[in-house]
């Protein structure tokens, strides 16, 4: 049940956590392997695949310099004994919208979630799945069993212990309509669940489902009791008070100020090293690079990594180390199946229109990497020989011209006495974001579309009220956080057109009027996610990519590359695209002031 739709870079992301041929690993020895099994929208949220050809070393479009931000390729090991009962601050310009694992569709959400909750299984920064609330699994020949063998000895921080019954209350939740999880992908395609003794589960799906692991698997449980108290307690609670079985509980969280997480003691594995985790939320991006200068935050990750734009600044800062690594972040502008938008040569021409190589150098310093489709270059689906549509506006026009929308006496283009005219919404008090749009907006005014930059903050543009339900042609401007697998479902089939502004759903810009080639995509992603062969997944997966370089349901505009920083007494530290901040927090920890830092990573490039 995790889901995830997101506004801009940092505001909203999520992310669904979701397997592809990932071994399960333990630091203590691997307790096997998965088999060969063969992902989208959000925020935030939420999300799993494994590495092809190391991805963290492959130089990509816009490389750094030799001594730029380095790669990690392990926890940061600095100088010097841990402290004991450590108190780390870590810094974000943006605030999770909820802490409810099934309901928060923010990038800040999760990066505290992992910290507080557990699945059956999680991910390591490699990529790869660990045992969780499950020590293993085994698949039956067919792929549609799944048994687990559960972790016993396990309590909630509540006290509750932890069963089978957590995972079946959990499946019996999603089919609720009336609690409207983010996101339910992979929970409906299962068909029983049997506890035949305390120590195992047995999960049977209705057909082959490649994704199970990751959408299923990963998902935080919650104590069963605490869904007994009725579905409005259920989600008013746990929307600021998570209960989960993780390292760290939720003690406080004092809005637009920050969350502390305290250790739990009662935690299943090893101790976490650190007493607390506080979570401070700053106004904007010149108050975490001042914070981070001061001394007044030891980690900006997460929702809170440092902008492109600004690493350089970051770089100087004394006693700071930063990084670079890939995401699953993919910036791009929704545009809703309405009037001219629902004609392929139209969002061709929007797309020959939008500036993205400007937008990468200027805005971004050149730290982004071209998209022409949903698949992250991080991900073993990613097909390299294709290209996004170069910024040609004399081929938009053309495009255009032959669509029948000319110009009028005004400029701007109209058929059959309809203008075309639309509003470009953007997230609100996002600098960034206003920036693009207005970037975007001039650049389809000189083709004669008249665009108006237009900005919400996220609970309207995503509410039952926002632009995806007017009846005007819209596009917005936000970043979407894939799962690790590449199951698209979520994002394109028609399974996923929401039934009203307040359903679940994640094919939104479908809502009034499916796409044009609906049937293709749905027999596409359909066939990907029951597809339990490697090979002819990622070749299906390389058809869905082509097709949407060709059909353009959203202007893909860049793949985002994460910079986050820590001081230099920081250990344990280990980010990933694979992982949201707080994955390890268990094995933070934090040395004496001012001992040199000697991060586990390879240099830049």
């Amino acid at each position: 049940m995790r889901g995830v739709r997101l506004d801009h870079d940092r505001t909203q992301t999520g992310r669904r956590f979701c397997l592809a041929r990932h071994p399960i690993d333990d630091d203590r020895g691997a307790l096997g392997s998965a088999r060969r099994l063969t992902r989208r929208r959000a925020l935030l949220g939420g999300v799993g695949v494994g590495l092809s050809g190391g991805a963290f070393s492959r130089l990509r479009a816009g490389a750094f310099q030799q001594d730029g931000p380095t790669r990690p390729s392990g926890p940061t090991s600095p100088a010097g004994t841990p402290r004991p009962d450590g108190r780390l601050i870590a810094g974000a310009p943006s605030e999770p919208d909820s802490l409810h694992p099934w309901l928060a569709s923010t990038v800040a959400a999760f990066d505290l979630l992992d910290g507080v909750m557990d699945g059956l299984l999680r991910y390591t920064a490699e990529g790869r799945l660990r045992p969780a609330l499950a020590e293993g699994f085994s698949i039956s020949e067919d792929g549609l069993t799944y048994t687990f063998a559960l972790r016993q000895g396990v309590r909630f921080h509540n006290g509750e212990p932890f069963s089978g019954e957590d995972f079946v209350a959990a499946w019996e939740l999603s089919q609720d309509r009336a609690f409207a999880a983010l996101s339910t992908l992979g929970w409906q395609k299962v068909a029983s669940v049997d506890l035949p003794d305390e120590t195992t589960l047995v999960v049977t799906t209705s057909e082959p489902y490649a994704p199970f692991l990751s959408t299923v698997a990963t998902t935080y449980l919650c104590p069963r009791a605490a869904m007994a108290e009725g579905i409005d307690a259920f989600r008013d609670v746990f929307a600021v008070a998570p209960i989960g079985t993780g390292p760290f509980r939720v003690a406080e969280w004092e809005p637009g100020v920050g969350i502390e997480l305290v250790r739990w003691d009662g935690y299943w594995g090893e101790p976490a090293l650190l007493d607390a985790i506080a979570y401070r939320v700053l106004p904007d991006d010149d108050a975490l690079l001042a914070a981070l200068a001061a001394g007044e935050i030891d980690v900006a990750g997460g929702a809170g990594a440092i902008p492109p734009s600004r690493v350089d600044e970051a770089a100087t800062v004394s006693d700071v180390t930063v990084f670079r690594h890939g995401t699953m972040n993919w910036q791009h502008i929704d545009l809703k199946q309405m009037a001219f938008l629902r004609e392929t040569p139209v969002r061709q021409a929007l797309d020959f229109a939008t500036p993205r190589e400007r937008i990468i150098a200027d805005l971004l310093a050149g730290r982004a990497i071209p998209a022409f489709a949903d698949q992250s270059p991080e991900s073993w689906a990613y097909r390299e020989t294709l290209r996004p549509r170069p910024y040609n506006p004399e081929r938009a026009m053309s495009l255009l011209d032959a669509a029948g929308l000319l110009p009028g006496d005004d400029g701007v283009r109209t058929r059959d006495g309809k203008r075309f005219e639309i509003d470009l919404w953007g997230v609100e008090g996002d600098e960034r974001a206003r920036e693009m749009v207005e970037m975007i907006a001039a650049a389809w005014n000189a083709i004669g579309v008249s665009t108006l930059p237009r900005f919400a903050p996220p609970a309207a543009l995503w509410g039952p009220l926002g632009y995806q339900f007017s009846d005007r042609m819209t596009g917005c401007l936000f970043t979407w956080t894939n799962a690790n697998d590449p199951d698209d479902l979520y994002y394109w089939h028609s399974s996923q057109i929401p039934t009203s502004p307040t359903a679940s759903g994640g094919n939104l810009p479908a809502f009034f009027y499916p796409y044009a080639f609906q049937e293709e995509i749905d027999a596409l992603t359909s066939e990907a996610a029951s597809t339990l062969d490697f090979a002819v997944r990622q070749a299906i997966y390389g058809e869905i990519q082509a097709l949407l370089l060709e059909e353009v349901p959203v202007i893909f505009l860049y793949w985002e590359e994460a910079f986050p920083a820590t001081r230099s007494n920081v250990g344990g530290f280990w980010p990933s695209a694979w992982t949201p901040l707080l994955w390890n927090a268990a094995e933070w920890y934090l040395t004496d002031p001012g001992a040199p830092a000697t991060p586990m990573a390879t240099p830049e490039g």
